[in-house]
């Protein structure tokens, strides 16, 4: 049992004159207050404060003053305030002092507490502050250090706390600034920096515009360098604040990049620093204000090309650069070897290396951030243009494209540099960074996920990238040849990114690489990082390999990755196997397959064989092993019997342990063309019978899929008995726990009665009552349901029970579900059609009379039988019988509405099943029959649905002209009802016949015709949102169906009105193409998108005032538009997380954030505020739209609304909440909540939470909320 601290044996230890007796006291103090649990008394707190103090400021010995400055962060947690400001006051009187230990330690002491004093504790850092102002007007270095470094600490920690103070602490840190000393400057300028976050605008434009501008303007040389130094830390602390000002500073900064100006400094160093100051404020303002800044782009690309190649200290040489080795330099005599030392100690004092850093920062910042600059950035570092204006310099030194750029001396600044082209490629592509899969699904870490390769059409900027990439690639190879090993590294890293974005295009090269990562593995000291890297980017580059000459490589690369897979280091052994899976393909089809691909099962089964190996090795081993045992099946190049047979005895030796199961199964599945003994089949099937008790779904799932596959390839070497026993193993599986599941166990069942009749009784028995239950279960659908019907249809013809007390007891299933179950009753109803289907003509027949006698009975029966003849219906020809239709459609006026559903959907099947017969009396009725129009055409859509362009079986084609008409001539109907089958049914018919229905919707759609021109383009909608359509001509009736986004010009207010809804339907038509086809709208994006934004506004004309009596009611007949376009952008931003994003491939986030802010203006409608409250936290999860959500902050919390709206709602929620009703209340508890979710998603962006609005928000409108609101957040 721990001993409780003694506050009295504390003290007698602290007056203790023996060092040892404190010393240990002190650190037993601080054992307790670490603990959470304990809890220092009111009445000794003081006097442990004293106690501590008095051992940290005045005891001589370091030891007890080191252990008592150690109790002070957790020590000022458990005391009250009053004692933290008695402490802060004791020790600030420290910092003046004469001595430097005694300066040192309350420098210390005051960092410890600023660092972990609560936050509640603001007072205790008001006087801190004020104690620290005396301290910045002492005129002695030293103590200006020591007190900047703790205000700089006060400041970023409780900045926004000390409003009262921050003039004073401005003019102190402003007149601290005019110190001789450059660190003292140094210090302050970063004090400042962090200061200006949390000033008013009144103190923020006293440092920008008095001391900044002005003095960039008016000084000159050592004081000019401060003032842009002080401008370049400001604008990385709160560049947002600076954007107002950016027409007065741009210019002066770019006039000082100027040589003249930059000769007016004496110094080389300082110079450069100068470059850099400005660069690292481009770097700045690029990222926070990205509005602003568009004028000076083209000036600040021109600066940062300008900087990257800033190096006049060295001279690049083309041969050189072109040297794999770099030779120690010959010397004639001592004194020529001594002045080239004195030269390479220059070298040392070179920093222009940190302008080309802060310059390939910059031009990084800027691709990320402004993807619409990328012509720009093209234009200027990577394009044919800039490569020919290259070579016209002199000398290579001279040359400032990107890819020359790529021999950079210094290896920090190559690796940025390496990082601006990775970034440009990125932005290019639309990708993002991320683990992505290789194509086996392994994983490869830093590479990128892009679901379509760069090309001249997606990417009309990318055109210069393709133009000039063996160039990039001959660049990038002779950098990988560098001695650096991060160098090579990055470079075959660059490799993998530039094949994974041009894909194909680089296939000529594709040689070029393998012999360059040949060599980098076969060189003696490559570190296994670098080869494991390498091996990353040869297995990206298989799917690529095509040519004889890569084939080759391959092969040449093959001894180098067997001696990886035999490395010790088991992440290499892991890759190197990995790529041994997918190698196997491309050794099969190259010259001396039968050897190699024996080499390589050598090398890897010996992997496989090996005990007491890592885990994710002898996976990857077995998945090397089934990868080339696969291939060399497929090219009959057979390994050895007995080398084949040794490979499933290891495999069954690892199945039947704990931990390889699911990749040997999963091998097994794989290794199915390879032939294999009777007896070892037996000893896997009965061993994977055993795995179907596993609670482990992903064993259980791998078990079932393989054993079908055994089952159907391998049956004449199973022993029936085995499968009776996996039947019984099999059976408590079908059921709705799992569907997937319970898919692949039905499916197993089936190919099991058809490869082993004779196991039909015991599935009779034991299965059949398990699939009838099933059957009732209203969530059987999808592939589970296909399965069910295949496993009755296959059943049927062989049950005992024989065929029709096999229906009725399926009927059954229906008939106890009611009409409300609605999916029960339509399994049931494929289930029936399929058993019928297998039963002979006079059944058929037989089956068609009970179905008509259930007709007239319960509502149950009808509904039942009206489901069971339509399925049937599909399956044979039900028109001979001229009794089915007419009473079916008689049910068209059925009381029940889900009757009449199923009415509508048995005539449309039955119709789609006997097409020539009755189509043609369905669309005669549609024409004239007004009171079933709407029933029949649902009718006919119904049998729409049924028809594959793909499928062979077109009953629909020759009938597409005449179902257009009818279609058409209803597409202005007066109810919207009817209108929407309409469009649906002509969606389906586009997909069917695109070429013809398309080109008549086209011609058909007049934008006078309000009406039936939505009805069009929501039919196009219905078409497009079919995954499988493609056709030539997609993208160009995507852009003509647009067009209608946006209100024609000239439009009367009456006109607009009505033409709401076509805008609304052109809308959803954009939101089905960004969901179901982004590729399509991709090209022509930034125009889609800029209409669909002018759809997010309040359109004055639809507001409309309607009289009602007394009160004046406005009805706005837009919202639903709008609804429909933010709705749009939400899809648009979910769409963030995926590799497909058009957003990132746009990269335009700006413009959202600016209509989402919008969207939050009261005139929306609550309803849109919320969604887009939403939607802004969505954004600020999106990195790359971090500096639009910066940009917006202030225009949030400060300039705007959102206070107001937390006040006034708050105050709904508490002052006057009595008359409102708990639906107004739960109301505004969501409004605030959504709002507050909103605040905190905005406070994770980096740079946002020490923003002064945000800041303000905090801390004096959200304590104002109720605290049942908050407490229902902190729940959420």
């Amino acid at each position: 049992m721990d001993k409780k601290w003694d506050y009295v044996a504390f003290r007698e230890n602290m007056r203790d004159p023996d060092p040892d007796r404190p010393h240990q006291a002190l650190f037993d103090l601080n054992q307790e207050l670490s603990k959470d649990a304990f809890v220092l008394e009111d009445t000794v707190q003081k006097h442990v404060c004293q106690d501590v103090l008095k051992q940290a400021l005045d005891n001589s010995d370091h030891d007890v003053q080191g252990a008592a400055v150690k109790c002070l962060p957790a020590l000022v947690k458990k005391v009250k305030e009053a004692y933290v400001v008695e402490t802060v006051k004791r020790v600030s009187e420290r910092l003046e002092a004469k001595k430097t230990e005694h300066r040192a330690i309350a420098t210390i002491s005051l960092k410890y507490i600023v660092e972990f004093c609560p936050v509640e504790y603001k007072t205790a850092m008001r006087v801190l502050t004020a104690e620290l102002l005396p301290a910045l007007k002492n005129p002695s270095a030293e103590v200006l250090l020591d007190s900047l470094d703790v205000m700089t600490d006060v400041l970023r920690r409780f900045g926004s706390v000390l409003h009262e103070l921050h003039a004073g602490v401005q003019a102190a840190l402003l007149s601290a600034l005019a110190s001789p000393s450059h660190s003292v400057r140094k210090h302050t300028i970063s004090s400042l920096a962090v200061l200006s976050s949390f000033t008013s605008d009144e103190l923020f434009e006293e440092v920008i515009c008095r001391h900044v501008i002005t003095g960039i303007e008016k000084e000159k040389g050592e004081a000019l360098r401060k003032h842009i130094q002080l401008c370049s830390s400001v604008s990385r602390s709160a560049g947002q604040r600076v954007g107002k000002y950016l027409d007065r500073i741009m210019p002066l900064l770019l006039e000082n990049l100027k040589e003249e100006k930059l000769d007016q400094i004496e110094e080389d160093s300082e110079k450069n620093e100068v470059r850099e100051n400005i660069l690292q404020a481009f770097e700045a303002f690029v990222q926070r204000c990205p509005h602003q800044i568009v004028d000076f782009l083209p000036a600040i690309v021109a600066a940062c090309k300008e900087g990257m190649s800033y190096d006049p200290y060295y001279d690049y040489d083309d041969e050189q650069a072109d040297q794999e080795d770099d030779p120690q330099p010959e010397c004639d005599d001592e004194d020529n070897y001594q002045d080239l030392l004195e030269a390479e100690g220059d070298d040392d004092d070179d920093v222009s290396w940190k302008v080309r850093k802060a310059s390939a920062k910059c031009l990084s910042a800027l691709i990320k951030s402004k993807s619409d600059c990328l012509p720009l950035v093209y234009a200027a570092i990577c394009s044919e243009e800039a490569l020919k204006a290259d070579q016209a310099k002199e000398t290579p030194s001279e040359r400032q494209s990107l890819p020359e750029r790529f021999k950079e001396r210094e290896e920090s600044v190559r690796l940025d540099i390496f990082k601006v082209f990775s970034d440009l490629l990125e932005v290019t592509s639309g990708a993002t960074r991320e683990t992505t899969s290789s194509p086996a699904g392994h994983r490869v870490s830093g590479s990128f996920s892009t679901s379509f390769r760069v090309t001249a059409e997606n990417k009309p900027e990318a055109r210069n990238l393709l133009l000039i990439k063996d160039f990039i690639a001959d660049r990038i190879v002779k950098a990988a040849k560098d001695k650096n090993v991060k160098v090579k590294s990055t470079c075959f890293a660059l490799l993998r990114t530039f094949l994974a974005v041009l894909g194909s295009e680089l296939a000529p090269a594709l040689p070029r690489f393998l012999k360059l990562s040949r060599e980098t593995l076969a060189t003696r000291d490559t570190s296994a990082s670098l080869k494991t890297e390498v091996l990353q980017f040869v297995l990206l580059s298989i799917p690529f390999v095509a040519s004889n000459e890569a084939k080759q490589c391959i092969v040449d690369l093959l001894p180098l990755i067997i001696a990886s897979v035999h490395d010790q280091y088991y992440k290499l052994t892991l890759e190197a196997l990995r790529t041994c899976c997918e190698i196997a393909s491309v050794v099969v089809s190259a010259p001396g397959a039968e050897k190699n691909i024996g080499v390589l099962f050598d090398a890897v089964y010996g992997r496989l064989a090996t005990a007491e190996v890592d885990q994710e090795v002898k996976d990857g081993a077995i998945y090397a092993v089934g990868s080339i045992l696969k291939h060399g099946a497929s090219q009959q190049l057979l390994l050895p019997k007995d080398v084949v047979e040794k490979s499933f005895q290891q495999l069954l030796v690892l199945v039947k342990g704990d931990y390889s199961r699911v990749p040997v199964i999963k091998t097994l599945t794989v290794t199915k063309e390879v032939a294999m003994s009777a007896e070892l089949v037996n000893a896997f099937v009965e061993q994977l019978g055993t795995f179907l008790k596993k609670s482990s779904r992903p064993l259980r799932q791998a078990t079932l899929y393989c054993l079908r596959t055994m089952i159907d390839r391998r049956s004449a070497a199973i022993d029936p008995k085995l499968v009776e026993g996996i039947m019984a193993e099999v059976t408590p599986l079908i059921c709705d726990n799992d569907l997937h599941l319970c898919h692949l166990a039905v499916d197993l069942c089936t190919t099991t009665v058809t490869s082993f009749p004779s196991v039909i009784p015991a599935v009779e028995q034991k299965t059949l009552p398990n699939l009838l239950l099933l059957l009732k279960s209203p969530l059987l659908q999808g592939s589970a349901l296909g399965s069910v019907e295949d496993l009755f249809a296959t059943l049927c013809p062989s049950v005992g029970m024989g065929h029709r007390p096999f229906l009725d007891s399926v009927l059954a299933a229906g008939v106890s579900a009611g009409v409300e179950q609605k999916q029960v009753l339509l399994s049931v109803a494929v289930v029936a059609a399929r058993v019928t289907n297998t039963a002979s003509a006079d059944q058929q027949a037989k089956t068609v009379e009970q179905y008509l006698s259930m007709l007239s009975q319960s509502d149950t029966d009808c509904a039942l039988a009206l489901a069971c003849l339509g399925e049937l219906g599909m399956l044979v020809d039900l028109s001979g019988d001229v009794r089915i239709l007419p009473a079916i459609r008689s049910r068209f006026k059925h009381t029940r509405e889900e009757v009449k559903v199923l009415a509508c959907n048995a005539v449309g099947k039955l119709t789609y099943g006997s097409v020539d017969t009755l189509l043609p009396g369905i669309l005669r009725d549609i024409q004239d029959s007004e009171t079933e129009r709407y029933l029949l055409l649902r009718a006919l859509k119904e049998s729409l649905l049924h028809a594959d362009p793909r499928s062979e079986y077109d009953p629909i084609g020759q009938h597409i002209e005449s179902i257009l008409a009818a279609c058409t001539r209803h597409a202005g109907a007066p109810d919207e009802g009817t209108r929407n089958v309409v469009a649906e049914c002509l969606g389906k018919l586009a997909y069917l016949r695109p070429a013809v229905v398309v080109e008549s919707m086209k011609r058909s759609t007049d934008p006078k015709d309000d009406v039936s021109c939505s009805t069009f383009i929501m039919a196009f909608k219905y078409a497009i949102a079919e995954p499988t359509l493609r056709y030539d001509g997609l993208e160009e009736d995507v852009k003509f169906f647009l067009s209608h986004m946006t209100k024609p010009e000239g439009m009367s207010a009456e006109d607009n009105a009505k033409h709401v809804k076509v805008r609304r339907a052109a809308v959803q038509l954009f939101t089905t193409a960004v969901h179901s086809k982004p590729d399509v709208v991709r090209p022509e994006l930034r125009a889609f998108l800029r209409k669909l934004m002018d759809q997010c506004i309040v359109d004055t004309d639809l507001v409309r005032s309607v009289n009602l009596g007394p009160i004046t009611h406005k009805v706005d007949d837009g919202i639903e538009l709008r609804k429909s376009s933010f709705e749009c952008v939400d899809i648009l931003l979910d769409g963030c997380s995926t590799s497909d994003s058009l957003l990132d491939y746009l990269n335009d986030y700006e413009s959202v954030a600016s209509i989402l802010i919008n969207g939050m203006k009261r005139p929306q409608g609550q309803e849109i505020q919320m969604l887009c409250f939403i939607m802004f936290a969505k954004l600020c999860k999106v990195p790359a739209a971090h500096a639009a959500v910066l940009a917006s902050v202030d225009q949030l919390f400060e300039d705007m609304f959102i206070p107001n709206f937390v006040a006034k709602a708050s105050k709904d929620c508490g002052e006057t909440a009595k008359g409102k009703t708990m639906q107004q209340l739960e109301s505004l508890y969501e409004f605030i909540i959504t709002i507050l979710k909103m605040a905190s998603a905005v406070a994770k962006v980096p740079g946002c939470a020490e923003n002064k609005a945000l800041v303000n928000f905090n801390a004096v409108q959200v304590p104002r909320i109720p605290q049942a609101v908050i407490s229902r957040n902190s729940k959420e």
